[in-house]
């Protein structure tokens, strides 16, 4: 009886234990799936944030891992960021991003995958519209903590000016191409569960 019983809670251990590492290695690759996406930045000449395709990652991260796995995603991203490697917008290393006028929006990813997550990933059969309207939630999560951290060095009439007007057609458009990927991910995945086996 005493060696099942032991058995059972090795069994546990080892299963918990094989979860965790899941987690950690989905976390990592999602985190070096959104620094390679990072480095496609183009700066503008009007506003000191740059254009990046940071958000499009962090949508399609939330949207297909779930908002644990995503949080969990960005927060890697930030630590990678953190201990000095490049893989901020534009290959830049910064490891006190946090004092940075753009910390504001890097913090705000982890938010708005966690948001992003659990509203599109626990709903099996989300619409196109609805998946549109998850990721403007999180959009507008984004620029309202990434504005209001911008604010702080520039003033609230400047960070809108900085921080938001310039990307809202570039928002507008990496939400629309997400919301596409994401249908096209969940259509892929639900055909490969209805193949026989």
């Amino acid at each position: 009886m005493e060696e099942t019983k032991k058995l059972e809670t090795n069994q546990i251990e080892q299963s918990w234990l094989e979860k965790i590492a899941f987690d950690l290695l989905i976390a990592l690759g999602g985190s070096i799936f959104l620094a390679l996406l990072s480095q496609v930045s183009i700066p503008l000449p009007f506003t000191p944030v740059p254009l990046t395709l940071q958000t499009f990652g962090v949508f399609i991260l939330g949207g297909t891992l779930g908002g644990k796995r995503a949080l969990m995603s960005i927060a890697a991203y930030l630590v990678q960021g953190t201990c000095g490697l490049p893989v901020f917008a534009g290959g830049l290393s910064n490891p006190l991003w946090l004092l940075d006028y753009k910390g504001g929006f890097l913090i705000s990813f982890l938010p708005a995958a966690f948001f992003i997550g659990n509203w599109i990933r626990n709903k099996t059969h989300a619409s196109f519209y609805y998946i549109v309207f998850s990721l403007a939630i999180g959009q507008l999560l984004i620029f309202a903590i990434g504005a209001s951290w911008l604010a702080f060095y520039v003033g609230f009439v400047k960070a809108i000016h900085f921080g938001i007007l310039p990307f809202l057609s570039g928002a507008g458009l990496k939400i629309i191409m997400a919301a596409c990927s994401l249908k096209g991910i969940a259509f892929l995945r639900n055909r490969r569960s209805l193949c026989p086996k």
